[in-house]
């Protein structure tokens, strides 16, 4: 399967590398990179077709050319890892050169950050654009790297963005979903019920699409309090962060437990108020949510009958 990127030329329009820089070099890390970055994320599909015919025009040659940035520094970035490293049958040497040195550590540490930065703000531009005409890139959307969250109330990342700050971040929302999944398995699932869940996915009527707002608010902050407690993302002040292993010795930012305790329980709290909300809004509209409506009467009715035969026994 073709890569994106495939010659030096695109390589360095992108990132900058001494004039005799061999693309060989870098291939084996474009490869692998291009694969986990973004083979896994616009599905595989699309991405053989781009690595065979490239788009010429519109919206998908500038998603193209943003993910084609995105390989380049994140290829790059590998490289940095083993660049100065050559391999013989003595052992492994130390490359160097009469008029250069190697690089302090510290200097490949601040390069790998920023090509990290820049490779994934690539790839999560290219997706916001992706989301914003989903017609356009068809086997995307028809893919399971797209389709996977079509089974949630939440399933674009501006939806998540407009309860809990995440900095647009695809790639963040798309490290999330088994949480939402959790939490809509958790807390909405039984109370719903399996058809009131779909009624409301559906959004086939204007008091559906208004649940559906209301189970996105509770469900938001319910998956928050949820990852507060795991310590798998990076929360703070200004939103939650998806945590990178790209760069070796990078002291990772870690909140107080207090605040994350505090933090979970605040949204504990947010969730429950946005799912009594979310109750009192089908309750009104008993008509409409005809499922909902027979369940609670059904529960109403069972407890009558237990609390009776628990007086007269």
């Amino acid at each position: 399967m073709k890569t994106l990127v495939q010659t030096i030329e695109t390589f360095k329009q992108f990132v900058t590398v001494q004039f005799n820089f061999e693309f060989e070099a870098v291939s084996p890390y474009i490869k692998k990179q291009e694969r986990k970055h973004i083979q896994s994320v616009i599905g595989r599909e699309l991405y053989k077709e781009w690595g065979e015919t490239p788009p010429e025009e519109g919206i998908q040659k500038e998603v193209f050319e943003l993910l084609q940035e995105a390989s380049s520094h994140l290829a790059l970035l590998s490289y940095t890892k083993v660049g100065i490293i050559s391999i013989s049958q003595s052992g492994f040497l130390i490359s160097t050169a009469q008029d250069a040195k190697p690089a302090e550590w510290w200097q490949i540490k601040d390069l790998r950050v920023e090509l990290l930065k820049s490779g994934t703000e690539a790839i999560d531009e290219a997706l916001e654009l992706m989301e914003s005409e989903p017609e356009s890139f068809q086997k995307w959307t028809a893919s399971d790297k797209y389709t996977v969250f079509k089974e949630l109330f939440t399933i674009q990342t501006k939806h998540f963005q407009q309860y809990f700050n995440i900095n647009k971040s695809r790639l963040t929302f798309l490290a999330l979903r088994p949480h939402l999944l959790k939490v809509e398995t958790k807390y909405f699932k039984g109370l719903l019920g399996a058809e009131t869940l779909l009624q409301i996915k559906e959004a086939g009527s204007p008091e559906a699409k208004e649940a559906l707002e209301l189970c996105r608010a509770a469900q938001v902050p319910f998956c928050v309090a949820e990852v507060a407690s795991e310590g798998i993302f990076e929360l703070n002040a200004g939103g939650l962060f998806t945590s990178y292993d790209e760069i070796p010795g990078q002291k990772k930012t870690k909140a107080d437990l207090l605040e994350l305790e505090r933090l979970k329980s605040a949204k504990t709290v947010e969730g429950n108020e946005q799912l009594k909300e979310l109750l009192d809004y089908l309750r009104e509209y008993p008509a409409v949510f005809v499922d909902f409506a027979e369940k609670e009467k059904a529960q109403t009715q069972s407890t009558a009958v237990n609390t009776n035969s628990i007086l007269s026994f």
